[in-house]
């Protein structure tokens, strides 16, 4: 079973851009809970940097063998300009990805070594 929700939030006064897909699927091997966030932030600038810093990335990842639960979480964050009417605007950005997964069975190689 597949459950998908999907959100696209605006607002003009704020400036800002909210994309969010979230699913929910289970099957006989796990439970699984994707969830993908897009954030847009848009701000007039007067002055543009001449060094641009990459963007900011981070990486987790969590396994529990005794709740058979993992999770993995990747968000990058940053800014870039782009010009509108012969002004700069700075649009600040953050994009998540965040996978929790939940075994019903055990995780492990079936494959396992033996002495002989």
């Amino acid at each position: 079973m597949r459950k998908i929700l999907f959100k696209n939030l605006t607002s003009l006064k704020k400036r800002r851009k909210v994309i969010s897909v979230s699913e929910r699927s289970e099957d006989k091997e796990c439970n699984t809970h994707v969830q993908k966030s897009f954030v847009y932030i848009v701000s007039p600038e007067i002055r543009i940097d001449g060094s641009i810093s990459q963007p900011d990335i981070y990486i987790k990842k969590y396994f529990n063998t005794r709740t058979k639960e993992e999770k993995f979480y990747f968000k990058v964050k940053g800014y870039f300009y782009i010009t509108k009417d012969l002004s700069f605007l700075k649009v600040s950005f953050c994009h998540s990805l965040r996978i929790n997964i939940l075994w019903k069975t055990k995780v492990c190689s079936s494959n396992s070594a033996t002495m002989s």
